[in-house]
């Protein structure tokens, strides 16, 4: 059944507003703390120059990780509409959380096992700079999707596709710095989008339809 024809907009889900004050908040507390953060990510996304500069930085940075949590809360917020309970969106942020933390120490094991940490931390930081710029765009889409006067089944669908087209562009993107670059396992890299990337997905969809 196709759920996306069926889907009701939400007005009054209480709990759904108080998450979009807390990422608000959270947001605003990072661009209070780290000013330039988010030029410099967004702007990362498509440009090497600006990717490099922002990997020197994370590197010897705490702030690493600091946005997956906008991530987290705003992609639970997109997969709950359809079901916008409570319970339903907190089990979605702990099975995304719990993804992307397990990711994480993979990589970093794979990067230990292999003895090529450094090689694996341009891994780690092209594969969460995705879910960082998805993250912040798809907050304001999310809010756009619930509260917004436009119809919730073609918002729906414009995110959707964008979370496919920015997906394809991160996956294009790291098998031209593997295949490009040649300190980068090229094997490593496609197993590693076998599993963490595609298989994921796949698994979304099936549960979205």
């Amino acid at each position: 059944m196709d759920l996306i024809a069926h889907l009701n907009p939400i007005s009054s889900t209480h709990w759904v507003f108080l998450s979009f004050l807390v990422i608000l908040a959270y947001i605003a507390i990072l661009k209070f703390n780290f000013s330039n953060l988010f030029t410099l990510i967004l702007k990362s996304s498509y440009s090497q120059k600006f990717s490099n500069q922002y990997l020197r930085e994370e590197t010897n940075s705490k702030h690493k990780l600091y946005l997956l949590p906008v991530f987290i809360l705003s992609f639970a917020l997109f997969l709950s509409f359809h079901n916008p309970s409570i319970s339903y969106f907190a089990k979605l942020i702990f099975w995304v959380g719990l993804f992307l933390i397990t990711k994480y120490l993979c990589l970093l094991c794979l990067g230990y096992i292999f003895e090529k940490n450094y090689l694996f931390e341009e891994v780690i930081f092209q594969s969460f700079l995705y879910e960082k710029v998805v993250g912040v765009v798809l907050f304001p889409l999310s809010l756009v999707l619930f509260y917004g006067s436009i119809q919730t089944d073609f918002v729906f669908r414009f995110i959707t596709i964008f979370l496919l087209l920015t997906l394809f562009y991160k996956w294009l993107r790291m098998l031209y710095l593997s295949f490009f670059n040649s300190s980068l396992p090229k094997a490593h890299i496609i197993i590693y989008l076998c599993i963490f990337e595609i298989l994921p997905i796949i698994i979304i969809i099936k549960h979205l339809y």
